[in-house]
């Protein structure tokens, strides 16, 4: 599942379970924020423990994809 928006958002959304999680060591991150080959639109994945008001996807359309490859 990911959560949709601006690039802001999805910043905002990462940055909240980064902190909720207090990463260290090897992992620092949840994710990255991704976004979109063409358009000006970002996507994170979800964390099961952190809602969002933002659009939720179940998977991301095939457009976000590049050489059948997920950026």
């Amino acid at each position: 599942m990911y959560y949709t928006g601006t690039e802001n958002e999805c910043n905002d959304y990462l940055n909240e379970v980064n902190a909720g999680e207090n990463y260290s060591g090897t992992t620092t991150t949840w994710a990255n924020v991704l976004k979109h080959p063409e358009k000006e639109q970002w996507a994170v994945i979800a964390h099961h423990n952190y809602a969002s008001e933002l659009e939720v996807l179940n998977e991301l359309p095939e457009d976000w994809l590049v050489d059948n490859e997920l950026l």
